[in-house]
């Protein structure tokens, strides 16, 4: 006779089939649900006997199940949020299926897997990315098909204290991460505008280290939560499958950041410079799906030069990448140490104006300086480039004091040639850029040197997790209940986070009193007429940071 039980807590039941032997299920195969009570569970199972008695059913026996058969069954009754799923289904359509789908259940074996694993790390994965993530959904899979009663055990769960005790993962703790100081968040944020030629972009680095946003949270920021003294995080903006979702913040950390003086002034700024700027998304329908895509339209603070939003890859390559490492991913977008240098223009000023890439010299071997060419130099926040409308150029070019009926009469290339372009010679002096700080990703950027400084600076744990969305494990229970954060201790980090800028700023100052980036060269202004001095980036006798002293860094 069937009879449920439970089992970490799930309810289960246990049928007998025509043959004799025992089945046992977790959730009812017409729908993909969990049984909701022990009676549904011991209902279905009585079923299935009697159906099994009359021979109506001939289930397959669980050594037959294969990995594609249980997928097809497991994968729909899966409850996941929009980027979770697609992370779930890039690796089993990318690894996981591709290597077991044909297997059986009862076929897979401990060594196996860890045979598997090793192959993706010798293929040169990293060990704590894909190989590491790859077998936890297959052990996800395999866990659930042990409480269906499929298998008799997992046989892709990690075995505690096996294999290699050092490097990446010991201890559980993964790779390192990174953590920027102020001075050189503030130069990454410069070189990002460099990059791309805006000033979102130097607004948008340090709002990330300033603040603690996640990427996603920064992309999906829109001007109506932008208050005085303050930003309402309630959304983020994801991307999965090529499209865009505002979504809830993870792990619905809704909250209010606080703004120091100086990042409300930049947000002020970069509002007041697009007054217009809407989000060129289409509106779109995705059926049988309970997430839609965004409509468009939205007031995003932080948007791409045609209105579209910025994909994290696409930004991290072409601009965060060289910025942060000096050099440029490779062709397949990773970060090497032996890739191309950013290579910048002596004479222009500090940190330099970026010129074409070229391949490192390589020890021991002769090199010659490739031709130039003429190349022409990137404009760096003119507003306008080689990709503008003429319409645009046009209107520029009056803003420079051209009369409007000869810029009317100027062709495109001309406005170019006059305004945009400078001419890059074979006597060029060059220099290349050093690392500010090698790896770092957005992410690092904002969520762990944010954290860093706040525990630098001794924040109050309630109001740290307050401000990054966290919940400690010391302030969770009876200690979070009781524990608020004070009207004293938010002004106290608003001023002590200004300090950090104001320090930064005048740390930057020192190497050069302007920037070819137009809000910084405005913000280093009281540094040139004498109403502030310059700091030292000399931590003691001996050790400077490392960055030339030449015009170029």
């Amino acid at each position: 006779m069937a009879h449920a039980y439970l089992r970490n807590k799930v309810i289960n039941v246990r049928y007998k089939r025509a043959d004799g032997t025992w089945g046992s299920k977790s959730r009812n195969p017409n729908t993909g649900r969990r049984f909701a009570s022990e009676r549904e569970a011991e209902r279905w199972g009585e079923e299935q006997e009697v159906k099994e008695r009359l021979g109506l059913i001939a289930e397959a026996p669980s050594e037959e199940v294969t990995v594609n058969d249980w997928f097809a069954t497991w994968w729909e009754s899966l409850d996941l949020g929009l980027r979770s799923r697609g992370n779930y289904a890039y690796l089993f359509r990318a690894h996981v299926l591709p290597e077991w789908g044909e297997w059986k259940l009862a076929d897979i074996t401990a060594s196996a897997v860890n045979a598997w694993e090793q192959r993706m790390v010798k293929a040169g994965y990293s060990r704590d990315g894909v190989p590491s993530g790859a077998r936890t959904r297959l052990a996800t899979l395999l866990g659930d098909a042990v409480t269906e009663g499929l298998i008799p055990s997992n046989p892709a769960l990690r075995q505690r204290h096996r294999g290699r005790r050092s490097g990446a993962g010991t201890a559980g703790r993964g790779k390192e991460k990174s953590a920027a100081t102020p001075l050189e968040a503030v130069v990454l944020a410069e070189r990002l505008a460099i990059m791309s030629g805006r000033n979102d972009d130097f607004i948008l680095g340090v709002l990330f280290a300033w603040s603690g946003l996640r990427w996603g949270e920064a992309m999906g920021l829109q001007r109506n939560y932008v208050k005085l003294g303050s930003i309402r995080i309630d959304w983020q903006l994801l991307e999965a499958g090529g499209r865009f979702y505002l979504m809830p913040p993870k792990d619905d950390s809704h909250r209010t950041i606080d703004l120091p003086p100086f990042l409300q002034q930049l947000l002020t700024r970069q509002i007041a410079a697009h007054p217009d700027q809407r989000c060129a998304c289409e509106p779109e329908t995705m059926e049988n799906q309970e997430d839609q895509p965004c409509q468009g339209g939205g007031a995003f603070v932080f948007l791409g030069p045609k209105g579209a939003h910025q994909r994290n890859s696409n930004y991290a390559r072409r601009f965060f990448d060289p910025a942060a490492d000096g050099r440029y991913p490779n062709s397949k977008g990773s970060r090497v140490r032996d890739g191309r240098p950013v290579l910048v223009e002596v004479d222009s000023l500090w940190p330099g104006a970026p010129l074409p890439p070229w391949p490192s010299a390589v020890p021991g071997e002769p090199y010659e300086r490739p031709p130039i060419r003429g190349y022409q130099g990137r404009p760096l926040g003119l507003g306008v480039n080689a990709a503008s409308s003429r319409a645009d150029l046009v209107a520029f070019a009056i803003e420079q004091g051209v009369e409007v009926e000869e810029a009317h009469r100027m062709t495109r290339e001309q406005i170019l040639d006059r305004f945009v372009r400078s001419r890059i010679t074979e006597d060029t002096a060059v220099a290349s850029w050093l690392p500010v700080r090698f790896g770092l990703t957005p992410h690092e950027l904002a969520r762990h040197t944010h954290s860093t400084w706040l525990g630098d600076l001794n924040t109050p744990l309630r109001l740290r997790d307050d401000r990054m969305g966290h919940a400690s494990p010391e302030m969770r229970g009876m200690r979070r209940s009781y524990t608020h954060v004070s009207d004293e201790s938010r002004p106290w980090l608003k001023g002590e986070l200004e300090r950090l800028w104001q320090e930064a700023l005048a740390k930057r100052a020192w190497f050069g009193l302007h920037s070819p980036v137009t809000i910084l060269d405005e913000l280093l202004a009281p540094f040139r007429d004498g109403r502030r001095k310059p700091i030292s980036p000399v931590a003691s006798r001996a050790e400077v940071l490392q960055f030339p002293s030449a015009q170029a860094g």
